[in-house]
């Protein structure tokens, strides 16, 4: 027994560690030598979250239930597991065991929570937040999972409160830094979105997500861009059409709107941290976005000049074809900027509508938001 303990603290010493697959090594040799251990199945479980093998650690975790059924951990391990592999019915069904075995220990009342949020059930999940917070007040992962209960119920106070709550009982916690971030975003706050967002990506540099998260603020911000400018060129077609202008002020009006919006964009970026604008510029010379933007700006420009430069009696034939082109230009940019393109994926900063995981300095498999709670969170640890 002795030598049992030593190995399941090795293996439990290599997954805080992040060693999944030295970890699933050790434990594979162990539970064949003592099948009827539930501790080295749950650690077993916890090393197949860590290496992405969820229907495994589902079956592993099923195993040490069925050796201790009074035990609640390894229904936390399945609940996690099953989050990550869609099936969240099964997934706070799971978690709402653990509970009921362990309802005073408030890891279980996270684990409902998350399971709750990733089962779109935000009432349930407020619920067990609260009951988690009346049970660990001074846990920050307890105040930084209440904080994205109460974003996914769209309490920007409530939810902006909890985060930094969390971040007064731990200043170095880059998963409420994060989440700090995408209140901002809700809030139309790029700048300060992108400051939160390298915050948490000079607290946690091994998690990537963060400074995926400030690409995704970086392209959301060029199609705005793009949409507000397209959007006042279309405006700008119908002066001639309208107002019969000369085609110098036309002109002087096209050049007005391209110079505008460079500038409003460059404004943006200099109040940006210096990190953040070399990420902006990093983005920026990225094909994808060269792409789309020279695809809007291109079509703008000829539909522009077909206006300027065709002889008046033509402009109400030729108007409806500038106006198409102008907006064919601006679907086609949007296109561009949503197609694949590896790190700069558009889309939503990482942790919009899934659970995530508290406690992000402390979970080297699991990156904020991209997946549910990983192998290294309160939902999973003993």
């Amino acid at each position: 027994m002795t030598e049992l303990r030593q190995e399941l603290a090795r293996a439990a010493t290599m997954l805080d560690l992040g060693r999944y697959e030295e970890a699933s090594t050790l434990l594979a040799r162990v539970v064949a030598a003592e099948p009827g251990s539930s501790r080295a199945w749950c650690l077993f479980a916890r090393a197949h979250l860590g290496a992405d093998r969820y229907q495994e650690a589902v079956e592993a975790a099923n195993r040490a239930a069925a050796i201790e059924p009074a035990e609640e951990w390894p229904h936390r391990l399945a609940s996690n597991a099953l989050m990550h592999l869609g099936n969240h019915a099964e997934a706070l069904r799971a978690a709402s065991e653990s509970r009921r075995l362990a309802p005073a220990y408030w890891q279980t009342h996270v684990c409902v929570a998350q399971a709750a949020l990733a089962a779109s059930q935000p009432a349930v999940a407020a619920s067990a937040a609260a009951e988690a917070r009346r049970l660990a007040p001074n846990e920050p992962d307890v105040h930084f999972l209440s904080g994205k209960v109460a974003l996914a119920r769209g309490e920007l106070d409530a939810a902006r409160s909890h985060q930094e709550r969390a971040l007064a009982l731990d200043p170095v916690h880059s998963g409420a830094m994060n989440e700090l971030g995408r209140i901002r975003l809700r809030r139309h706050d790029t700048a300060g979105a992108i400051r939160h967002f390298i915050s948490a990506a000079r607290a946690t540099p091994g998690e990537h997500i963060y400074s995926r998260n400030i690409d995704v603020v970086i392209l959301r911000t060029v199609s705005r861009m793009i949409y507000v400018f397209v959007l006042i060129a279309l405006i700008l077609l119908w002066v001639p059409a309208i107002a019969h202008v000369d085609k110098f002020p036309f002109a002087v009006g096209f050049g007005t709107l391209a110079v505008g919006t460079v500038a409003c964009f460059a404004v943006m970026v200099l109040r940006l941290p210096r990190e953040a604008r070399r990420l902006v510029r990093r983005t920026l010379r990225t094909r994808r976005v060269a792409t789309a933007l020279a695809v809007a700006i291109g079509g703008v420009t000829i539909a522009f000049a077909a206006v300027a430069f065709v002889p008046s009696p033509e402009l109400p034939q030729t108007l409806p074809v500038a106006i198409i082109i102008t907006i064919a230009a601006r679907m086609a940019a949007t296109s561009r900027l949503r197609s694949p393109g590896g790190r700069n994926q558009p889309g939503s900063p990482g942790g919009r509508n899934q659970p995530g995981s508290p406690g992000g300095r402390n979970q080297p498999g699991s990156p904020l938001g991209r997946k549910q709670p990983g192998p290294s969170t309160p939902s999973t640890r003993r």
